[in-house]
């Protein structure tokens, strides 16, 4: 059975000794790894089931945003998390990473208290056990079979694009659209929620959760390639709608 294990990539070996310390005394199981290379072989020849990635972005050979869109590549790993640790401070830099599909970054020097509550944020977010979908559809039609309950209550449907909860697919014009963790959430959220607008900082604290600590900058990332994957045209969206003086919805077609 493939272990569990949160995957440090950071070539600093006093920095990859204090977060392996920190979160093994949070009782997480780890792996270090120096290089991307490193760990994409122990990937290959181990039976391991990563949690969550942590990436240095200055590494040797392959940095940190190769690392993070080779992961985003491969089936087995597109939905785990990835937090990347950048000594660069500029937003630009910080934004690269959001684009290649990082969920969070997070700027050295930092502090354990800091990086352990990211940390958890990101495995709540992508590993919180859903509750049975049949149990939400209940009243007038309970002679249906639960098949048809879970198709009417796990799949959101919006003009050519399709959301199938139960199968954690997006499709757009009957083909299957390629998106990391966060971003199904995130249009999930606002599909569930259509018509209405939320600010930015409401949409981190519905999607990312309260106790994330980034920039309220990361939703217009996420929302910028929403659109780049499910609008025909990206520079005038149809479905996601930016409001003036709020931050965004999604359309309501009813």
């Amino acid at each position: 059975m493939p272990e569990s294990k949160i995957i440090i990539v950071e070539d600093d070996a006093i920095i990859a000794e204090l977060i392996d310390y920190n979160l093994q005394t949070e009782d997480y199981e780890t792996l270090v790894f120096a290089s991307g290379q490193e760990m994409f072989t122990a990937l290959e020849n181990a039976p391991i089931e990563p949690l969550l990635f942590l990436l240095d972005i200055m590494l040797p050979e392959m940095d940190g945003y190769e690392i993070c869109e080779r992961l985003k590549s491969i089936q087995a790993y597109k939905d785990v998390p990835i937090l990347m640790l950048t000594a660069r401070s500029s937003e630009q830099d910080k934004v690269k990473g959001l684009d290649l599909g990082a969920d969070d970054y997070l700027t050295k020097p930092f502090g354990i208290r800091e990086l352990l509550s990211r940390v958890r944020a990101l495995l709540r977010r992508s590993y919180t056990v859903r509750p049975e979908i049949s149990a939400v559809n209940t009243g007038s039609n309970a002679s249906a079979t639960t098949s048809d309950r879970q198709d009417r209550t796990s799949i959101l449907v919006s003009g050519s694009i399709i959301l199938d909860d139960a199968k954690h697919q997006v499709y757009k014009d009957d083909k299957p659209v390629t998106m990391t963790n966060r971003e199904y959430e995130l249009l999930k959220f606002l599909m569930k929620n259509r018509g209405i607008a939320y600010s930015r900082d409401d949409l981190l604290n519905y999607v990312w959760g309260y106790d994330f600590a980034g920039e309220t900058r990361t939703v217009d990332v996420h929302i910028r390639q929403l659109r780049r994957k499910i609008e025909d045209d990206s520079s005038n969206p149809l479905f996601i709608e930016t409001v003036r003086g709020r931050g965004y919805r999604f359309r309501d077609d009813k």
